[in-house]
């Protein structure tokens, strides 16, 4: 027993000497037992430290230094900011477009052959959208054509017989000029001198006869042309074309309806124009400007987010909801559609105040806020604190929020890692 070196070697032989010395003062009949006992007590001992710990020495451990050392959660820290607080307005409404433009058939009367586009086809300037059935109209323009080539050939035959009448006018009016001096002479008698004015007097008015049916030949002519102009000017009307650029937002024309030029065939959102109309209270409304900006946003769609202007507010306030209607202009943007149900953040001042990121942030079960700030000795210090605007980050710049209430400016807020973190723990900061 004498050759262990360890700690425990030391107590045992200790214990082995302390029975020894109970064994020679112990009644002579108890004195191997006595023995029997310490050593298997000290080969219980010796057996278990070896074991578990194998050849190993074994050393003592101070109480003090047994207890675990645990490492300390890393954390970033940004200080409280003073900054810009936008004040804003929210408002829901229904986007609806600028200006809508109903697209009629100059011609009426003809069936509709085809429809070239659909609802949501965006549209340039001329680009045809309906097409009429012209085959009745191109028959006009045969029957207009072929009745200006007989009132041609009328033409022709009136200025014929014009041209006789006034050879007959030429001739009588000779005859009664040489009629006339033979009857001043006396070798004629007066009757026949009147005989032969008559003559001339009638070949004078059949000119004046041929000469109208000329012009009236000419006039028809010239009716027939119009006519085939109309028909042909009708015949481009046909083929109905967007007269500016612009969204389809309805197509009620269908194939085999007839046309009318009271009803349209397409109605267009003049340029992609929208707008986003909106109810403010009563009691808000003085705050919102004309030109203000605003931010749309759609509570379904996290991609849809513009920048849009006031445009009107309208002056009526309904009196059963005490509220008036704001017009907001939108940009145009292909994921906008008619009957969106948006929201807009109306800007509507700026004010000064304390800001941090909103990642800071932790609520509570109870309905509060809780943020981390960093104490002394690197410390995790709960505070609770009162939120005001939230602030909308563009790009790589996170929201942040406004604190009313809980922090200072210049406190070293907990940001990425706070959730981990509890109070009191030590935390190291990262660089």
């Amino acid at each position: 027993m004498t050759q262990l070196q360890d700690s425990d070697s030391v107590t045992v032989v200790e214990n082995e000497s302390s029975l020894a010395k109970e064994v020679s003062s112990a009644p002579r009949g108890y004195g191997k037992l006595f023995i029997g006992v310490g050593l298997g007590i000290a080969i219980a001992v010796l057996g278990s430290r070896f074991f578990a710990g194998g050849s190993a020495p074994i050393e003592d451990t101070p109480v003090a230094e047994t207890t675990s050392q645990v490492s300390a959660q890393t954390v970033t820290v940004i200080p409280v900011q003073t900054g810009q607080v936008t004040e804003r307005l929210t408002i829901t409404g229904t986007v609806q477009p600028a200006d809508l433009l109903q697209v009629t058939p100059q011609i009426g009367g003809l069936q509709i052959r085809d429809v070239l586009v659909d609802e949501g086809d965006r549209v340039v300037a001329g680009q045809p959208l309906v097409i009429l059935n012209d085959t009745e109209l191109r028959t006009q323009i045969e029957q207009a054509q072929s009745q200006i080539e007989v009132a041609q050939a009328q033409l022709q035959q009136e200025r014929a017989n014009l041209s006789q009448s006034q050879a007959l006018l030429a001739e009588a009016e000779a005859n009664e000029q040489s009629y006339r001096s033979l009857a001043d002479q006396g070798a004629i008698s007066r009757e026949e001198l009147r005989s032969r004015s008559t003559q001339a007097a009638t070949a004078r008015e059949s000119v004046r006869v041929a000469e109208a049916n000329v012009a009236s030949a000419e006039a028809t002519i010239r009716s027939r042309q119009s006519e085939l102009a109309r028909l042909e000017n009708q015949l481009q009307y046909t083929t109905v074309v967007a007269p500016m650029d612009g969204i389809v937002a309805e197509r009620p024309a269908s194939v085999g309806n007839v046309s009318s030029t009271a009803s349209a065939v397409v109605t267009l959102i003049e340029g992609n124009q929208l707008e986003l109309m909106g109810d403010v209270p009563q009691a808000q409304l003085t705050q919102v400007q004309i030109g203000a900006p605003a931010v749309v946003t759609s509570s379904t769609d996290p991609s849809i987010r513009v920048e849009g202007t006031i445009r009107e507010v309208q002056p009526l306030i309904d009196p059963q909801t005490r509220t008036a209607k704001v017009i907001i202009g939108l940009p145009e943007s292909d994921r906008l559609r008619a009957g969106m149900f948006l929201t807009a953040n109306i800007q509507v001042g700026q004010r000064s105040g304390l800001v941090i990121p909103a990642t800071a942030l932790l609520p509570q079960t109870d309905g509060s806020i809780q943020v981390y700030v960093l104490g002394e000795g690197q410390t995790a210090v709960a505070r609770s604190v009162e939120v005001g605007t939230r602030i909308s980050g563009t790009g790589d710049t996170p929201d942040q929020v406004e604190i009313v209430q809980g922090l200072r400016a210049g406190d070293q807020v907990i940001v990425a890692g706070a959730s981990y973190v509890q109070e009191g723990d030590v935390v190291t900061v990262a660089e």
